[in-house]
């Protein structure tokens, strides 16, 4: 078995990374070398500074199929742009073992391997906030290896981690989108990085006790509009399950799935694809 020699940053390190440098750091630190902050090298490889770039926007032509099946996606994915090639100091490291020791960690981290073969490898990583790290990876000869990558970014989540916020716009509008709280491809597993906005509506929840709520699961128009009516109100579900661990009472929260059915922006943009992809709370008086 091959054992893994790349390292990418958890995605809750890579948003502080992100975030936090004051603007004119993290401008002196591209200067210096444009490393990615959460897709990083092979141990042994060396950056190819001359050849690699980082810009501020790109543009990346991405095809996939959402979840592995159904009709192709075919969009083009607009961001922050990278492109980086490198050198491992072991020249007989064989291509199999650098895509594979890639598709290792996009796995690890919970991204999804869209494509797959001898010399390449495309994936894409699940941000925060609805964000998406799109990658290519192309595997030369002796070694040498490059990857494009391109930063969608996210959306804002500033009122996921404000409780009177949230409270406020339950309370006034009577619902709120949720964003922060994340799951793996066509699945309802709740991935890391979601028991913060989790503590959030708990700690709302437990502070109001007459407060009942619908947990609202809902999707993209990507793939069948029954499977993703399932697979919301299994994320709804989820989400109802884990609330209750936080010690809200099961009998406060009716989880319920909408599927494609209430879309809030496009869903011919992965933009508006991102922002239909949500949890909502709905205030039950």
């Amino acid at each position: 078995m091959t054992t893994p020699r790349v390292l990418f940053l958890t995605l809750s390190t890579a948003v502080a990374l992100t975030f936090a440098w004051p603007a004119a750091a993290q401008d002196a630190a591209d200067e210096e070398q444009p490393e990615h902050p959460v897709i990083k090298p092979m141990t042994g490889a060396v950056l190819n500074a001359d050849q690699s770039r980082l810009d501020d926007f790109g543009q990346m032509p991405v095809r996939y199929k959402e979840g592995g099946r159904g009709p192709d996606i075919n969009l083009t994915a607009e961001g922050r742009f990278w492109h980086l090639e490198y050198q491992l100091d072991d020249r007989d490291t064989s291509n199999d073992e650098i895509i594979a020791n890639y598709a290792s960690e996009v796995n690890r981290v919970g991204g999804e391997v869209i494509e797959q073969n001898a010399t390449r490898l495309r994936f894409r990583i699940f941000n925060r906030g609805g964000g998406t790290t799109w990658g290519i990876l192309d595997v030369r000869r002796n070694g040498a290896y490059e990857i494009e990558i391109i930063d969608e970014a996210g959306l804002d989540l500033g009122l996921e981690f404000d409780a009177d916020a949230m409270l406020n716009a339950l309370n006034s509008v009577g619902r709120v989108a949720i964003y922060g709280i994340l799951f793996d491809v066509d699945r309802a597993d709740l991935r890391a990085g979601s028991g913060e906005v989790l503590d959030t509506v708990a700690m709302v929840l437990k502070g109001n006790p007459a407060l009942r709520i619908e947990v609202q699961g809902h999707t993209d128009a990507t793939g069948t509009a029954a499977r993703n009516r399932d697979l919301s109100l299994e994320r709804a579900e989820t989400v109802a399950a884990a609330l209750a661990l936080y010690g809200v009472e099961a009998g406060r929260l009716m989880p319920r799935g909408f599927g494609p059915d209430q879309p809030v922006a496009d869903n011919d943009t992965e933009e508006g694809r991102q922002q239909n992809r949500r949890v909502e709370l709905v205030r039950l008086d």
